[in-house]
């Protein structure tokens, strides 16, 4: 099998060889529905020299806001509702509804969801998250939900949506910060 890695020619980025069969496939679905704008407005933050020129937040709002998505759904950690709160702010300057959604909400207790744990704690609600968010907004924003979490959380979401800000306690939220040699490149 072939393997993106350890391939030295790279020319599917070269001359478009299409070593896996991917291309009429990959084509049906940029031409199918929302697909088509999503990717051009995708290509917009980076065409004509804008590649470098955003920060992640800043493209995120501009895409928003060239994909017509006005009721944004913020899933979000509740030791990060600072960070929530100052993006809902700027976000909403910028003429965007923000839909807030804490890991807590639901009020499920831990002992609910694993029967072993005693105690009244309650539990991160990512089912919940998606739930509320899939009937009230357009797209979603994930802000440090807990590995795990996450992964049942884009199980439920039956929304687009992008990761903003994944949790890495150990390296301030940038867990590449974890791989050896890492250099960060465009």
């Amino acid at each position: 099998m072939k393997d993106c890695l350890d391939c030295s020619s790279k020319s599917c980025r070269k001359n478009g060889a299409d070593c896996f069969g991917l291309k009429e496939k990959s084509l049906d679905v940029y031409g199918t529905g929302s697909n088509t704008q999503t990717v051009k407005n995708s290509s917009a933050l980076v065409d004509g020299g804008r590649a470098g020129e955003l920060s992640r937040f800043q493209e995120l709002i501009e895409f928003c806001q060239l994909q017509g998505y006005r009721n944004i759904g913020l899933a979000y950690c509740f030791g990060l509702e600072t960070l929530a709160l100052d993006i809902r702010s700027k976000m909403e300057a910028e003429g965007l509804h923000m839909i807030p959604a804490r890991c807590s909400m639901g009020g499920v207790k831990e002992r609910e969801i694993d029967p072993v744990k005693v105690g009244e704690v309650v539990s991160c609600n990512p089912a919940g998250q998606a739930h509320f968010l899939n009937s009230r907004a357009d797209f979603v924003v994930e802000l440090g939900l807990c590995l795990g979490h996450d992964v049942i959380f884009h199980r439920e979401l039956d929304l687009p949506f992008t990761v903003l800000m994944v949790k890495d306690r150990v390296h301030g939220h940038n867990p590449l910060k974890g791989i050896k040699n890492y250099k960060p490149s465009s």
